[in-house]
């Protein structure tokens, strides 16, 4: 079954739509009864934002948690590579343009991390371990003089070091691509949309 195309069209939809439910709307009307309206973005930094750490940490792990679900599921059921990847992205398509809430997700770092985490597992955590470095000096340098959070900075920093890492760690093409797949779509969706928020009001 799992060899039939209609099956992994199937699967690739399913993974779309999963990364459309979009766990920052839920926790928030769940803690708050509302959710966010047009003042930010429902992803972990935005949860954090507007609701503190008590809506941030259960975004987050929802949010990463689906990210590892749809290549776990795909892996188990004997899927291959090519539509693991494929599904893997569109979990992640669906998270920044989730079809559920108006096409208005979040950035999609936490979701990536996910799909990431397990895909190429060695890479990522190289990547994390630098990632946290660079935001940390980033916070002390030239965060001072700058509003960027150290977290986009070393978010930044990070999705271009993991196509290379990738690269060199398991020489597949196609994993490759999928790290530059979660590059363009957090460049252009979610850490540029970041700048825009930087400003909102914060959680008391």
């Amino acid at each position: 079954m799992v060899e039939n195309i209609y099956f992994k069209m199937f699967y690739i939809i399913a993974g779309y739509l999963l990364g459309s439910v979009v766990f920052g709307y839920i926790v928030a009307i769940i803690i708050k009864k509302k959710g966010f309206g047009l003042v930010d973005r429902p992803g972990t930094a935005g949860a954090a934002r507007q609701y503190g750490l008590k809506a941030a940490i259960p975004t987050f792990l929802f949010d990463c948690g689906k990210g590892v679900l749809v290549p776990l599921i795909g892996k188990i059921i004997g899927l291959d590579i090519i539509t693991i990847v494929i599904a893997s992205l569109a979990v992640l398509v669906g998270h920044n343009w989730p079809v559920f809430f108006r096409f208005r997700g979040g950035g999609g770092v936490a979701t990536a991390m996910g799909v990431a985490g397990y895909l190429v597992t060695i890479p990522f955590f190289i990547t994390l371990a630098a990632s946290f470095i660079i935001g940390l000096i980033y916070k002390y340098t030239l965060g001072k003089k700058h509003k960027v959070n150290k977290i986009v900075a070393g978010s930044i920093f990070g999705i271009c070091l993991l196509p290379i890492l990738t690269y060199f760690f398991h020489k597949s093409l196609l994993l490759f691509l999928l790290t530059i797949g979660i590059f363009i779509i957090i460049a252009i969706k979610g850490l540029l949309l970041h700048f825009l928020y930087r400003n909102v009001p914060t959680a008391n």
